[in-house]
């Protein structure tokens, strides 16, 4: 497997006047061409990814080598969301025809499938899952109604939420499937899932803090929605303090409309009031204080889309982390951070680099 760093790129933090310089991530060749959308990590050594073209893959080794399995059947559909026990056991849904969500437990050699929804307006756009057992997953509309699925037993089964505890959609309203992170999941009963669309006013967040049994709808305001913009990821650090970001796709360098901060849960939303992130972003994740604590404040978030990658202690200021771009994130529980993109492209950031950034920062 054909490993490569970046050393030809630096990453420049701007930090009391001081220019600091250091490698940023360091990148992998899973010897795909696939655009690589879902990705979760055990650790600093398994991970998995999948994408374009039923692609999944997946290391034990830090990503120096990858492993290309496949779902029969599949193999010409995409695959976006996926969660992973560990590296025998995952879980995967596609994104759109058919929508399908499979299951294995030996390492992808055999695949279950666990649920189906046969309408054509079926899209899945994220799966997460809270503890082992509990998961949420949701797909776009179908016939103006909110399609939440909920599994209290791993995956094994899954049970569609009463679209009467659903707030209706707005016109035209979608999810987006571009990093299985537009559903965000915090604890056993927070969740949150962003949305956009051809709508004509502001994107929305859909909130749940009660494990999914009923949901409210939030409006976004720091991030319009149209047929090519709304939010794409979310992420809570508590059940307080959340990102969300997007944008535009189709403007991937435009540094506007692509971020918003909560301070309550979901309800109300505002703009960075420092820097915001260089362009559409894709993906944000935060990075608890350290293992130990389990602190519920973050040491530091980052946000990725095409054009880049960008660095924040606070979600007010953003720094350019790298202008190599993926399209989704995932922090290991160890706080390895890895990164998945277009030409089967990963990247991974490793803790001690990690906290080398935080503190050139601080």
């Amino acid at each position: 497997m054909i490993r490569s760093t970046l050393l030809g790129l630096l990453l420049t933090l701007f930090c009391n006047d001081n220019l600091l310089a250091i490698d940023a991530w360091e990148t992998f060749d899973t010897l795909t061409q696939a655009s690589l959308r879902g990705l979760v990590a055990i650790d600093d050594k398994v991970a998995w990814a999948c994408g374009s073209k039923g692609t999944i893959v997946r290391t034990q080794d830090g990503g120096h080598s990858w492993q290309r399995l496949s779902i029969p059947g599949l193999d010409s559909v995409e695959i976006r969301s996926i969660h992973a026990w560990d590296f025998d056991s995952a879980i995967v849904a596609t994104a759109g025809q058919p929508a399908q969500i499979h299951k294995t437990t030996d390492g992808g050699s055999t695949w279950v499938q666990v649920y189906e929804h046969r309408s054509p307006q079926a899209f899945f756009d994220g799966m997460r899952f809270s503890s082992d057992q509990n998961g949420l997953a949701f797909s776009d509309p179908i016939e103006g109604k909110w399609l939440i699925l909920q599994t209290q037993n791993r995956g094994d089964s899954w049970q569609a939420i009463e679209s009467t505890r659903i707030p209706e959609m707005a016109p035209n309203e979608a999810g987006f499937a571009a990093s299985n992170s537009s559903l965000n999941v915090h604890g056993d009963f927070h969740a949150w899932i962003g949305l956009g669309g051809d709508t004509g006013t502001s994107a929305r967040v859909l909130r749940t803090i009660d494990a999914g049994l009923h949901w409210s709808a939030h409006t976004v305001t720091p991030i319009p929605a149209s047929e090519s913009a709304g939010i794409f990821s979310v992420s809570f650090a508590n059940p307080q303090f959340g990102i969300a970001v997007g944008g535009n796709y189709r403007e991937e360098s435009v540094p506007t409309n692509n971020i918003a901060l909560s301070h309550d849960g979901g309800l109300t939303w505002v703009a960075p009031n420092k820097s915001a992130p260089r362009g559409f972003r894709s993906a944000v994740a935060y990075i608890p204080v350290n293992l130990e604590s389990k602190s519920a404040e973050p040491i530091a978030w980052i946000t990725c889309g095409p054009s880049g990658c960008d660095i924040s202690l606070d979600g007010n200021a953003w720094t350019p982390l790298s202008d190599v771009g993926f399209h989704t994130l995932y922090v290991a529980p160890n706080q390895t951070v890895w990164a998945a993109g277009s030409h089967g492209r990963i990247g991974r950031l490793p803790r001690p680099k990690l906290i080398q950034l935080v503190n050139e920062l601080n």
